[in-house]
């Protein structure tokens, strides 16, 4: 126990020299278009981030190629840190899964807003492919103004589902450093419900505004909550469950099972598993519908998808087809599964096509990028106003990918980091209309590497949130 003591601050300081990130918290209120005057001062910056995180850029991969969506693309962590998947698969242990659903019955009942008593819809823009966010509140409750300061907004990568297959193959899985277990994801939900959080939808935060004639995003200043209640925005990334990834302890797809988001998994012994308990969407779902007051108007999670390697655990680009995939069935059971998401209060963000750092695409490169993700993902899951970047990085306001992420109609862009910073405009540049904010990003080298600092404090104890059992890097007190 003497030498654990003299070795966790030896890792932690280590961790928190190769960790550099800043978290986001976000905010504010009214239903309905309005009118913003853009050279107002009220511009929300909580904390000034220090620059750390992902310096390196990945190296020029064709977007022609898969960009290792599963391995270097599945986790936006700093250049030098391991994060390749194993390239060969062991047939190792077969998982056995700790509950299969059963009769639809035998889990709670849906609701079109799970019990919430608030209901929320996405009202067309005449003209334009933008929503708006609209909540109609319930006259009988008691809401407060929350300020834009008080709603965080969390960020995760999907789950290692199966821990004992993961380091079967790897023992020292890089996976465990920058993902968390389905035991970590559980214990932060009951975290943050305890402590009065409830999930909030990403777009409530802000107001669509016209300027010169332009249709754009704006912080609101407060959002109207149950009282007592705190926001939070909870983010997944890079949701895509490549090949490379089957049978190393994630789950393969998100399915639709008894009426129910589920996880689909089929094992190396040609065993197959839909659960309930495997992933971000069914765990987050099944939380909910046990707790319906944790979800504000229904909310659920923003899945920021990349597409090279299809989404959601569906081949659904173009290049699949020469793989031997039907293509346009995996499309058409992707629709299936988007359409039940949305209307369960999840909702999309884009992280890209080929998980690129888009700072180091220009001309043709950056053309490629966006042609297909307008081509391959945006006619799947629809208009998104959020762009979230791989690798943490983003752009200076007047660079020509800032302006070009712009013309897409991208409005919030999001980076990742360790502290909270919400503000109108990019980091530097505050250009009124478009939306910057950085995410909390939780996962097992943070949660190391922050555990006596204090960061996690407002969320929950970092120890009692790490998975001892389901690790190699065991974190004691």
């Amino acid at each position: 126990m003497n030498f654990n003591r003299m070795l966790k601050p030896v890792i932690a300081a280590f961790l928190c020299a190769v960790l550099g990130f800043s978290l986001f918290a976000c905010n504010n209120g009214i239903d309905v278009i309005g009118t913003v005057d853009p050279n107002a001062t009220d511009r929300f910056t909580v904390v000034t981030p220090s620059q750390g995180g992902e310096t390196e850029a990945p190296s020029e991969t064709s977007l022609a190629t898969e960009t290792a969506p599963g391995t270097s693309g599945a986790t936006d962590v700093p250049s030098g840190q391991p994060t390749a998947a194993p390239t060969e698969k062991t047939s190792g242990p077969t998982a056995v899964p700790t509950a299969t659903p059963g009769p639809a019955g035998s889990i709670p009942d849906n609701s079109p807003v799970y019990g919430s008593s608030e209901t929320a819809r996405m009202v067309p823009v005449p003209g334009r492919e933008e929503e708006v966010y609209c909540v109609t509140l319930d006259e009988s409750k008691e809401y407060w103004d929350c300020p834009v300061s008080k709603i965080g907004h969390i960020f995760v990568h999907n789950l290692v589902a199966f821990p004992e297959l993961d380091l079967a193959i790897n023992p020292k899985s890089s996976w465990h450093d920058w993902n968390n277990t389905t035991v970590e994801y559980v214990r932060l939900l009951e975290s943050v419900y305890s402590k009065n959080y409830v999930l909030i939808d990403a777009n409530y935060i802000f107001d669509y505004v016209y300027r010169d004639g332009k249709l754009i995003a704006n912080l609101k200043k407060t959002v109207k909550l149950p009282k007592g209640k705190t926001g939070l925005i909870i983010s997944c990334d890079n949701v895509c469950f490549p090949e490379n990834e089957h049978g190393t302890g994630r789950i393969d797809k998100i399915v639709v099972y008894n009426d129910h988001i589920a996880s689909y998994t089929r094992f190396n012994d040609g065993t197959e598993e839909y659960s309930y308990e495997r992933d971000v969407c069914d765990i987050t779902e099944q939380f909910c519908l046990k707790h319906p007051d944790f979800s504000f108007a229904g909310a659920r999670l923003m899945l920021a998808c990349s597409g090279n390697a299809g989404i959601l655990g569906y081949r659904t680009d173009d290049r699949y087809a020469s793989k031997g995939y039907d293509v346009q069935k995996e499309r058409e059971e992707a629709r299936k599964v988007i359409k039940y998401l949305k209307e369960h209060g999840f909702y999309f963000g884009c992280h890209s096509y080929a998980h690129l750092d888009i700072t180091t695409l220009t001309g043709e490169k950056l053309d490629r990028e966006f042609n297909s993700w307008n081509t391959q993902v945006k006619p799947l899951i629809g208009y998104t106003p959020f762009y979230v970047y791989p690798f943490g990085t983003w752009c200076e306001a007047d660079s020509e990918q800032y302006k070009r992420l712009v013309s897409e109609g991208f409005h919030v862009m999001y980076g990742t980091s360790m502290n909270e910073i919400l503000v109108n405009g990019t980091y530097k540049h505050r250009d009124v209309g478009n939306i910057y904010g950085e995410r909390f990003i939780y996962c097992g080298k943070t949660l190391i590497a922050y555990a006596n600092k204090g960061v996690f404090d407002k969320y929950g104890d970092a120890y009692e949130l790490y998975d001892n059992e389901g690790r190699y890097i065991k974190l004691y007190r």
